[in-house]
């Protein structure tokens, strides 16, 4: 019975965070013995432990690079690593391992799976700058030359930027070409919903979605500045119904489940209120400013309280529960970091400098719509609580011009247009539920004849393997936990009750 308990004691306890780092390997040397995955590394590596189930993929010259992915393998169960913080089957960080947060997701050919995913990765740091340099060229010159396209080609763009869903990206097109522009920007932020709540891949993998480096799921900040605009524009457009607009958009951006960008809850909570303010007929104040500021941020550390109450987690969310210092400190350090990453190379601090002189002069010299009002005040808002100014600054000026050349106008609905809306909706729930259908492995039939013999069963049962052990050290080791306190068990001579009995 000592000898139980010891092999019991000895599986039960938790592992010492470690690892075992070697010179390079591929997931394919342990994919038949182990989970496999890629591995961030954002923050050190656990300590290392020969007798640590976990093996790194070591680089050369023993220095790990934040933006490459390494091979990671736990010895055990085959599948794919993951966990919490990445959302994503095959992505793990450091501090996964550290905490041992890791979870192992059933795959077939888990090899192939990585190789996928990484080309996806690489695919899309190669792509998203010209991408995002493209789109923002194509808005400047819609706006020069057909303005009334301007907003319309970024839903367009919006829409395709969900291609790893086909049917759901094709459904969200023909919904932004065919309705009104206010029922269009609710669409796209109900496909976003959709394809983040049906498979978190579907954005965190998309050309404009997070860079796998510092976000891995979500809304990033580059997303959250596309979004603004739509979320903006539906709400104003839509008149009464502007509510559910901006509902679908604070869900979408900032819910746990979808965009869990807490920074855009900030972002839309501030924007918003300018939008009702100015909407309502009030002028630019500098009173008018202060008291939007107030109320903003009342409503901004409602929205985040409630995230933070529903599971949510980001800088800001942190910050904000952490206390006044703690967000005076985070705000500190999201300046620092921008500062640093615009005075990186002269390509960002070009695009930053020149966005800002754009911003400037769209917000002094065009008419001042409040659509218009209120997107400039967001963009003011996540610079201070995003860290990449370049991403928000480049994109955020194309969209500025675009506004300022057509400010779209509210529209009242008419029976032809919420007749194409009906049928679009039902469009995109058949092509979610497309989406969901297909995704299980597919099983092969019985066989209706067998050639040759099949062995016939039998019903002898294995001897059961006998445990050896060391009773002594079983014998300290309960002593030492005090599990006598809760255990009953007679080799011990303990007769606890609150723990379930071990004889």
């Amino acid at each position: 019975m000592r000898a139980v308990l010891v092999a019991f004691l000895l599986a039960a306890a938790p592992a010492q965070a470690g690892v075992t780092a070697l010179t390079s390997f591929e997931p394919a040397d342990y994919s038949d013995r182990a989970a496999v995955g890629l591995l961030v590394v954002r923050d050190k590596l656990p300590p290392r432990s020969e007798a640590s189930g976990i093996r790194v993929s070591r680089p050369a010259g023993e220095r790990f690079e934040r933006d490459k992915r390494y091979p990671v393998a736990l010895l055990g169960r085959r599948g794919l690593l993951t966990s919490d913080s990445t959302r994503l089957a095959g992505l793990v960080t450091a501090t996964d391992l550290a905490d041992g947060s890791l979870r192992i997701v059933p795959n077939a050919n888990p090899v192939a799976a990585l190789e996928r995913l990484d080309d996806r990765i690489e695919r899309n740091d190669r792509w998203r700058l010209p991408l995002t340099i493209a789109l923002a060229t194509l808005l400047i010159g819609l706006a020069v030359f057909r303005p009334r396209l301007a907003l319309r080609a970024l839903l367009v763009a919006l829409a395709a930027n969900l291609w790893l869903e086909p049917v759901l990206a094709v459904a969200a097109g023909i919904a932004v070409l065919a309705l009104p522009l206010g029922l269009a920007c609710a669409a796209i932020l109900a496909a976003y919903l959709l394809a983040m709540g049906l498979d978190a891949q579907t954005v965190a993998l998309s050309p404009f979605g997070p860079s796998q480096s510092g976000r891995f799921y979500g809304v990033n900040n580059l997303l959250e500045t596309l979004l603004l605009a739509p979320s903006l524009a539906g709400a104003a457009l839509l008149g009464r119904w502007g509510i559910g607009v901006a509902a679908l958009a604070l869900v979408t951006i900032g819910g746990n489940r979808f965009g869990a960008d807490g920074g855009g809850l900030v972002v839309l909570a501030v924007a918003y209120l300018v939008l009702l303010l100015r909407l309502g007929g009030q002028r630019p104040t500098l009173r008018l400013a202060g008291i939007a500021a107030a109320a903003a941020a009342v409503l901004a550390l409602l929205l985040l309280g409630l995230d933070a109450a529903t599971g949510g987690s980001s800088h800001v969310t942190d910050a904000v529960g952490e206390g006044p210092l703690a967000l005076a400190g985070d705000f500190a350090d999201r300046l620092e970091q921008s500062v640093r990453r615009t005075a990186a190379s002269v390509g960002a601090t070009a695009v930053v400098l020149g966005s800002l002189a754009i911003l400037a002069t769209v917000a002094f010299r065009a008419r001042r719509e409040p659509l218009l009002d209120a997107f400039l005040v967001g963009l003011a808002v996540s610079l201070a609580v995003n860290d990449t100014p370049a991403d928000v600054l480049g994109m955020g000026a194309a969209i500025a011009i675009a506004l300022s050349r057509h400010p779209p106008r509210h529209v009242p609905l008419s029976f032809p247009s919420m007749r194409r809306a009906a049928t679009l909706a039902v469009l995109l729930a058949l092509s979610v539920g497309a989406a969901g259908c297909g995704g299980g492995e597919e099983a092969s039939p019985l066989p209706e004849t067998v050639e040759g013999t099949v062995a016939a069963a039998t019903t002898s049962e294995a001897p059961t393997p006998s445990v050896e052990g060391n009773a002594d050290a079983g014998e300290s080791v309960w002593a030492a936990g005090g599990c006598g306190g809760c255990h009953t068990l007679e080799a011990a001579g303990s007769s606890g009750s609150i723990g379930p009995n071990l004889d």
